[in-house]
């Protein structure tokens, strides 16, 4: 009998580099018509919220300016440059910013990204 192996294909995985958070294809799918996100850190609970911003809401001026992060999307990646933010992650969640690589769930609701960093890296 074999025991099968879960794959990522289909996982949310955010990988926390010195001066970049990526997301794999799995969590990119959700940033793929928007060029801008914002973040917010939880610093109770450890986690962040990647929260996708439309034109329409940059348009309206929902979202002041300061709060805006640019996405690049490349080939099966999202990436949003920013050493302050990293830097910001690693000083709320106590972790390394050496190519970790966290879960990531889509809260449906909200219609953001939550990564938990109270939880082990994988």
């Amino acid at each position: 009998m074999f025991e099968w192996i879960p794959g990522n294909a289909v996982q949310l995985l955010l990988t926390l580099n010195p001066g970049n958070l990526t997301l794999n294809a799995a969590a990119a799918r959700y940033l793929d018509e928007v060029r801008y996100v914002s973040i917010g850190l939880d610093k109770a609970h450890q986690r962040i919220a990647i929260k996708p911003v439309t034109k329409r809401e940059i348009d309206l001026q929902l979202v002041p300016n300061e709060h805006l992060h640019k996405v690049t999307i490349g080939n099966g990646y999202a990436r949003i440059t920013s050493k302050s933010v990293c830097d910001s992650i690693c000083e709320m969640a106590k972790v390394k910013a050496d190519g970790s690589k966290f879960k990531i769930v889509y809260n449906e609701v909200d219609k953001m990204l939550i990564v938990d960093f109270s939880r082990p890296s994988i």
